[in-house]
């Protein structure tokens, strides 16, 4: 009697691993929720099509693949995709998608700092950025990005971005353009003492213009490959030469120049806003002036690279770790400083150290964290009744711990810049706060190398 009932279990289990193997059918796909998005825009990122002769095994997977590839195109709030039966061997997917608000006409507000803490540390309104903006991140409902803007206070600023991600059928080749006008009344001419140098006049005394063209492969939905041309000009007042002779090229007061970016890209992480699972590869090499214009003026090359790695250790714990680099091909001792940047600019800094910069031609930045999620993702319904893009929000919070290590390379100015040519390291704790429009906020407390505890807030992911 025991062995027929082993028997009878194995015959239903060998059974069901049968019917999860059968292939089926895609017979039809059908897309929900997309008041403002193309269809095609959809399709163009789901990892199966109609037609396709899948297991349900495999289409769960091909399921998270798609799942992750639509929520990292940044239109959507909440996305869906299910199937049913239709005849046999033949389903029906539907993909139910609930979108962002697209269009943000608001005001222009930024810190001219490195980061929000070393602008809080000596709270200069007048390195504040405001002014108008019109962005549509959806324009056309085809996924173009067009970005009007205004700006006045620290830099002036006038500027266009408009992106196309696909003018052919397949949506595998986009372009794009960007100009601006800026100019200023106070510039970072340089550092000391591993904090940045000001000088400010009641006139202008800095002005740049810059128009790029962009092409963009996507040949694969997690590939991608870019190449940027463009025209960069540079003026300066000649009192910005008596602070700093080597701020542009050969002491002039005028850089005018062509540049090149190559660039790839190989994104799998299933949210850029903030990402637990995945990695994303990116390399690209510049080169800053190509000796068209002025023979005497910039002419560098330097290669970036940065790999993240994020992994789910199991329950709610998770980890990340980052390798950021640079390296500059140039005279590395005579590296204009309008075109130097070492750590602590953007997104190339290590936690412990945001009230620093440490200026160089290349370096190395390694950040580490792991992650217990305290509140798992929820998700509130406001019944508001004004609009389903607003109406529903999602939030979890992140309790994490952290250590960072970098080492910057300094053939100029590092005897007056004490941090370049040595390691340095931090650790801390910090809680996240995450939720819908890749809005996340971090409170954080380190303590670097120098012993210096620090308490910082940041509002994107670190990794």
């Amino acid at each position: 009697m025991l062995r027929l009932s082993l028997f009878l279990i194995l015959s239903i289990l060998c059974l069901l691993q049968l019917s999860a193997q059968e292939k089926v059918e895609i017979n039809e796909i059908i897309v929900l929720g997309n008041e403002r998005s193309k269809e095609q825009v959809i399709l163009r990122e789901l990892s199966f099509k109609r037609g396709d002769s899948i297991s349900l095994n495999d289409f769960e997977e091909l399921k998270a693949k798609s799942t992750q590839t639509l929520t990292n195109t940044s239109l959507f709030n909440f996305i869906e995709i299910s199937y049913s039966p239709r005849a046999e061997g033949q389903i029906i997917v539907v993909v139910k998608v609930t979108e962002r608000w697209y269009i943000w006409p608001g005001f222009v507000f930024s810190l001219a700092e490195t980061n929000f803490n070393s602008w809080w540390q000596n709270k200069d309104f007048d390195r504040i950025n405001y002014g108008l903006f019109v962005q549509d991140m959806n324009f056309r409902g085809r996924r173009e990005k067009v970005t009007l803007e205004f700006q006045n206070g620290w830099k002036r600023k006038i500027g266009i971005n408009y992106e196309i991600p696909g003018i052919n059928k397949k949506r595998t080749l986009g372009v794009g353009i960007k100009m601006f006008y800026a100019n200023n009344r106070e510039i970072n001419y340089g550092s000391a003492n591993n904090e940045r140098l000001f000088f400010k006049n009641e006139e202008f005394i800095q002005e740049e213009f810059s128009f790029e063209g962009k092409l963009e492969l996507r040949p694969r939905l997690f590939n991608r490959q870019r190449l940027a041309f463009g025209l960069n000009t540079v003026i300066i007042d000649d009192i910005i030469n008596t602070y700093n002779t080597s701020y542009l090229p050969e002491n002039r007061n005028r850089s005018q120049y062509f540049y090149l970016n190559y660039g790839f890209k190989r994104e799998k992480r299933d949210n850029i806003g903030y990402p637990l699972k995945g990695y994303v590869f990116d390399a690209s090499i510049d080169q800053e002036g190509l000796g068209l214009i002025h023979e005497d003026d910039i002419m560098m090359t330097k290669g970036l690279v940065t790999f993240n790695l994020h992994n789910h250790l199991g329950g709610r714990w998770y980890y990340a770790q980052s390798l950021k680099g640079k390296y500059t091909f140039y005279d590395s001792k005579n590296v204009p400083y309008y075109f130097q940047r070492g750590l602590g600019y953007s997104s190339a800094f290590i936690r412990g150290y945001e009230l620093y910069v440490i200026d160089g031609q290349h370096y190395a930045a390694y950040k580490s964290n792991i992650k217990y999620q305290l509140i798992k993702k929820q998700t509130v319904d406001l019944n508001f009744g004004i609009a389903n893009k607003f109406d529903k929000f999602h939030y979890s919070v992140f309790l994490n711990a952290f250590g960072d290590a970098g080492y910057v390379v300094d053939n100029i100015n590092d005897a007056v810049n004490p941090l370049a040519n040595n390691l340095q390291y931090t650790y801390g704790l910090g809680l996240d706060l995450v939720t819908y429009y890749d809005i996340v906020v971090r409170f954080e407390g380190s303590i670097n190398r120098q012993g210096e505890p620090g308490f910082y807030i940041h509002f994107k992911n670190p990794i």
